[in-house]
């Protein structure tokens, strides 16, 4: 049996005692409104995967984007107040590496206007016509993983986090100007914020949720084919960035002159069940509540399979009626003399559908393997 839940955190954060009046304490009964809570504008540009010097996946050309606008400031306040509340510090809060925790697996128990804003038709559809296939959450445990950088508070500073992201200090803006005519190099790999790595899912939408006007850092930086480097510049608060991250290794670059850096990475795959499905469990098994993620997973995986069952047998059934409509003499089902299933094709799709039950599995083995 799969634990509930594998992480590192002192017991001190699983406290249960008060909040301090800056963090949200209850979740607010505040419904997604569209017209109030989006500020969506295109991006400005959009990388191909070639522009990287990579090949075009079967999913789409579509690299990255530049950073967009996304959430209004109304819901950056209230997408904070639900992310610091203490249901979700108290449960949902992962340390994995120093210098950052993660937030995982709130959605929608203790963050139900999150769960409404990804899934609502007006962001799917953003996120669907710039990547140019349509996509859906991969699934709910995987709406709104969280990066926080700690700052000099550490751990316990994140039950501070304030609803309003605090602005940058004069020094910071002094360092952020002292800063820009310097050449970017690659990040620093003894301090990222998370290192050189693939998604586990093929599209990630990664929101900035702090105040990033003068952020020296934070930039996300992609490995491209040729073996160089790109940093795709930061997006401003409650700006966004699409990327498909399943197929582009990428890390990001610390923050070094504000007091906190939020980000969240909201993971998408394609609706269409008969497109490429590399969705692994790779990078998020050991900040989940395994109970709760390998449910999720095995689940939509089924859905996926049986959408998959479903589809191959309604094209026999119709080309079974057009077999008796071809060639049997009444035009009568029950005895036709055409054959309607190739074997080998069959076999070859039955294959692929053991293969992918096959990774279904090979994705909830014991962590060390």
């Amino acid at each position: 049996m799969a634990p509930s839940a594998v992480f590192d955190t002192p017991a001190t954060l699983g406290s249960t005692g008060p909040l301090p009046s800056k963090t949200s304490t209850t979740v607010s009964a505040t419904k997604f409104d569209a017209s109030k809570h989006l500020a969506y504008s295109p991006p400005s540009s959009i990388l191909k995967m070639e522009d990287i010097k990579l090949q075009p996946t079967a999913l789409s050309p579509v690299a990255t984007t530049d950073p967009f606008p996304l959430l209004s400031h109304d819901a950056v306040l209230q997408y904070r107040r639900e992310l610091f509340s203490k249901e979700v510090l108290d449960n949902c809060l992962h340390y994995t590496r120093p210098g950052s925790v993660q937030l995982r697996g709130m959605a929608p128990r203790y963050t139900p206007f999150i769960h409404e804003f990804w899934h609502s038709p007006e962001v799917l559809k953003i996120v669907s016509d710039i990547a140019g296939v349509e996509l859906v959450p991969a699934m709910d445990y995987e709406v709104s993983h969280t990066n926080v950088q700690l700052g000099q508070g550490g751990l316990e500073a994140v039950r501070n986090t304030p609803i309003e992201p605090p602005e940058a200090t004069e020094e910071a803006i002094k360092r952020f100007e002292q800063e820009k005519p310097k050449k970017q190099v690659v990040t620093d790999q003894t301090k990222p914020i998370i290192e050189w790595h693939k998604d586990s899912h093929p599209w990630v939408c990664v929101v900035m949720l702090s105040d990033a006007r003068h952020m020296t850092g934070g930039e996300t930086e992609l490995m491209k084919g040729d073996g160089t480097t790109l940093k795709v510049k930061a997006p401003q608060m409650g700006c966004a960035v699409l990327l498909q991250g399943r197929y582009i290794s990428h890390t990001a670059a610390p923050v070094t002159n504000m007091p906190e850096r939020v980000t969240v990475v909201t993971s998408f795959r394609p609706k269409n069940p008969l497109l490429l499905d590399e969705t692994t469990n790779a990078n998020i098994r050991n900040k989940s509540h395994l109970t709760e993620l390998y449910y999720q997973w095995t689940t939509y995986r089924l859905d996926v399979l049986a959408q998959r069952c479903q589809i191959t047998a309604q094209a026999l059934r119709e080309k079974y009626v057009e077999n008796v409509e071809k060639h049997d003499p009444e035009g009568k089902p029950g005895m036709c003399r055409v054959e309607t299933v190739n074997v080998p094709d069959m076999e070859k799709w039955a294959e692929e559908m053991i293969k992918y039950i096959k990774e279904t599995m090979y994705e909830m083995r014991p962590l060390e393997q």
